[in-house]
């Protein structure tokens, strides 16, 4: 995959939608002025310290009801590249413990009925050692070891490793009428998941309860099951972890 490196960008999400290519090119930045998170929320980076970077990919081959399991892959490819102790939290946040180390958006463009660009967007705090926004729990790795990264080197070993994911997946895709290696990106997915055992309170627009995780299907739904034993199940913004 060509890389593409600016010095500065308003977006990295938005450089690639404003492409006209049917190549499949990651371009990477040292600072954002505009840097978006999902939905609204903005991304807050210190210019040269941390990871910024999104994938331009041309995935027709999937159904558009299955496009969370290119979030799926990105978010488990991010932790595979970390390693112990960092974990999904839903829908494809990484954390550390309770604390938020990155971040990712995705864009689409449809053709019709069909998936035409997709761009998954990455944000991941590397360097950065004091974070000055209202998000109330950023952390890098520098802050968790002590130690600087060296962010190229971590690009690489995330493109790679998603690569592995995408490539499989379309692989068997085309290869099959059913998408056995989703079954696979979503057991990881699962595996790694924040609060993936036992009890634990969220909120919804009825109020607070508490629940356990069941599944976070392929089309991005977590399925949670409530004390009484009933299952609810909720959409990006629908629910609240608190």
């Amino acid at each position: 995959m060509e890389i593409i490196k600016l010095p500065d960008t308003a977006s990295t999400n938005d450089f690639l939608l404003g492409l006209n290519t049917d190549q499949e090119l990651c371009v990477v930045t040292d600072y954002q002025s505009a840097g978006k998170g999902m939905g609204t929320n903005t991304w807050e980076s210190e210019p040269g310290k941390n990871l910024l970077f999104s994938i331009l990919l041309h995935p027709t081959w999937l159904p558009i009801n299955k496009q969370y399991l290119l979030s799926m892959a990105e978010a488990v490819a991010i932790v595979e590249v970390l390693g112990e102790g960092f974990e999904i939290k839903w829908p494809n946040d990484i954390y550390y413990g309770d604390k938020k180390l990155s971040g990712t958006r995705i864009d689409v463009n449809l053709q019709g009925n069909s998936l035409k660009d997709v761009i998954i967007g990455t944000g991941i705090n590397v360097n950065q050692e004091v974070f000055h926004s209202d998000a109330p729990n950023p952390i890098s790795l520098k802050n968790i070891t002590g130690t600087d990264h060296d962010r190229e080197v971590l690009l690489h070993k995330i493109l790679e490793r998603f690569s592995y994911h995408y490539n499989t997946l379309a692989d068997s895709s085309q290869k099959l009428s059913t998408f056995n290696f989703q079954l696979s990106i979503q057991e990881s997915y699962h595996n790694h998941l924040y609060r993936r055992t036992g009890l634990h309170t969220y909120s919804d627009k009825s109020g607070t309860f508490q629940a356990e995780i069941v599944s976070v299907a392929n089309n991005g739904i977590i399925t949670l099951r409530r004390t009484d034993s009933t299952l609810s199940h909720y959409e990006f913004k629908e629910l609240k972890f608190c």
